[in-house]
C-alpha cells in the first residue's frame, strides 16, 4: 500500500519549493473565486440595477484583469515578482471586501475595475513564480499541478459561494476577500521563511538593450497569440452558448450544465499532470496544434443528435483539448521567452486569453441568434482549423530556436 502511495505521489514531489508555495496560494486564493459569477444577481438585487446596465457595469471588471495581466507581467521585469503578488493579492482582497459593504451604486464600478486589475497582475506572477524556478523540463508539469489547484478551489469556492448566497450576496463578496487576505497572508510567510532563485530583473541598461526583444516586435509570437485568441474565443463558448443549445435543441435542464462542468472539473483534477508529464515526448508543438484544433471540432458532436451522450462527449473532447492547450502554450511561451523580458511576455500572454470574455460571449450569442447553432458549431470548427494554420510557423519558429542554455551563453 505504501510503494502504491508513493508511486500516485510521485509526479508531484521534487519540484522547487515555490511551485508549491503558488499551489497553496492558488487554491486559497480561488476558494472565493464564484464571487464574480454572482454580481448581474448582486446588482439587480441589492442596486435595482436592469438588465441592460448590469452588463455594461460587469465588464469594468473584465477590462481591468485585460490591463492588469499586462502590467502584472511587465512590472515583474523590474521588481521582485514575490512583492508585486503580495501587493496585487491584498488590492484584491480590499476590493472584495468593499464590494461586500453597502457602497453607493457609483462607486461600484470603479472598485470593480480595480478588482480586475489586481487579479489579472495577479496571474502573469502566479505562473512565473511557479514555473520560472523549475527546470524547463518540469515545467508542464508544475503548469499542470497549478491548474489543478485552481480547479479545485474553484470546486470548493462553488459550494461555499452557492451556500452563502442563500444568506446574502454580500457574504459571497466577504468571503472572497477573506480567502484572498489569507493567500496574500500566506505568500508573505511562505516567503519569508523560504528564500528562492528567481532569474534576475534586468537593469534599466539591460531593459532599454533588450527593447527589440519585446513581444510586440516579436512576429512569429504575436501570431501565436492571435490564433491562442481565436481557439481561447471558440473554447469560451462552453460557458455561454452552449447552456442555451441545449435547453433548446437536446431540451436538458440546467442540471446537465452541473454535470458537465463536473466531468470537465474531475478530468483535470485527474488527467493534468499525467498528460503534461508526457507532452515533451509526445512533442509540445503537436499537442499545442492538436488542442486547437479539437476545441472547435469538439462542437460538432452536438449536431450528431439530441441524446445526452453526445454532450458528454463533447465536454470529454472539449477537455481534452483544454488538458493538451494549457501547458503546451505555457511551454512555448517560456521557451521564447529565454532571456527576453519575460515578464511582457507572460502578461500579454495572460491578457490575450483573459481578452476572450470581451466579445467571445456576444459574438457566440449573436451568431446563435441570428445563424442557428449549426452554423455556430460549424464556424467555431473551421475558425480553429484557421487558427492552427495561422499558428503552424510561429510553433515551428519557436521549437527550432536555440535551447535555454545556449540562448544565454549568447546573450553572454
Amino acid at each position: 500500500m505504501r510503494t502504491r502511495l508513493k508511486h500516485l505521489l510521485a509526479p508531484y514531489r521534487g519540484l522547487p519549493r515555490s511551485v508549491y508555495i503558488q499551489l497553496v496560494c492558488s487554491l486559497t486564493n480561488n476558494m472565493g473565486g464564484m464571487a464574480k459569477l454572482f454580481l448581474p444577481l448582486y446588482l439587480h438585487a441589492n442596486y435595482g440595477v436592469g438588465y441592460r446596465w448590469v452588463g455594461t457595469m460587469v465588464s469594468a471588471y473584465g477590462f481591468g484583469v485585460l490591463i492588469g495581466a499586462y502590467r502584472g507581467g511587465s512590472l515583474s521585469d523590474r521588481y521582485d515578482s514575490r512583492l508585486l503578488s503580495k501587493l496585487f493579492l491584498a488590492g484584491a482582497a480590499l476590493s472584495m471586501i468593499l464590494l461586500s459593504m453597502p457602497i453607493p451604486l457609483w462607486l461600484f464600478a470603479p472598485v470593480l475595475l480595480v478588482s480586475g486589475l489586481c487579479d489579472g497582475a495577479f496571474r502573469p506572477l502566479n505562473q512565473r513564480l511557479a514555473l520560472e524556478p523549475c527546470p524547463p523540463a518540469r515545467r508542464a508539469q508544475a503548469q499542470g499541478m497549478l491548474r489543478i489547484a485552481m480547479n479545485l478551489g474553484v470546486a470548493m469556492s462553488g459550494i461555499t459561494g452557492g451556500f452563502l448566497a442563500t444568506l446574502g450576496y454580500q457574504w459571497v463578496y466577504l468571503s472572497n476577500g477573506v480567502a484572498t487576505g489569507i493567500a496574500a497572508l500566506w505568500l508573505a510567510w511562505a516567503y519569508r521563511r523560504t528564500p528562492v532563485v528567481l532569474e534576475q530583473r534586468h537593469s534599466e541598461n539591460a531593459g532599454a538593450n533588450l527593447a527589440h526583444l519585446s513581444p510586440w516586435r516579436d512576429v512569429p509570437f504575436l501570431r501565436l497569440l492571435g490564433g491562442m485568441v481565436v481557439a481561447a474565443a471558440v473554447f469560451d463558448q462552453l460557458y455561454s452558448v452552449v447552456g442555451l443549445y441545449l435547453a433548446e435543441y437536446n431540451h436538458l435542464g440546467p442540471n446537465w450544465l452541473g454535470i458537465l462542468f463536473t466531468i470537465n472539473g474531475l478530468m483535470v483534477v485527474f488527467l493534468q499532470v499525467p498528460i503534461a508529464r508526457r507532452m515533451e515526448q509526445w512533442g509540445v508543438g503537436r499537442c499545442a496544434q492538436w488542442g486547437v484544433v479539437l476545441t472547435g471540432l469538439s462542437y460538432l458532436l452536438l449536431l450528431v443528435g439530441p441524446q445526452p451522450i453526445w454532450p458528454i462527449l463533447m465536454v470529454i473532447a472539449q477537455t481534452t483539448s483544454e488538458l493538451l492547450i494549457s501547458p503546451a502554450f505555457m511551454l512555448l511561451v517560456m521557451r521564447r521567452s529565454e532571456g527576453r523580458l519575460r515578464g511582457r511576455y507572460m502578461g500579454l500572454y495572460s491578457s490575450a486569453w483573459a481578452g476572450r470574455t470581451l466579445f467571445a460571449p456576444a459574438l457566440g450569442a449573436w451568431v446563435y441568434g441570428t445563424a442557428g447553432g449549426t452554423t455556430l458549431w460549424v464556424g467555431c470548427a473551421l475558425a480553429t482549423v484557421l487558427a492552427a494554420l495561422i499558428q503552424l510557423t510561429p510553433v515551428r519558429i519557436i521549437l527550432n530556436q536555440a535551447p535555454p542554455d545556449e540562448a544565454v551563453a549568447q546573450q553572454a
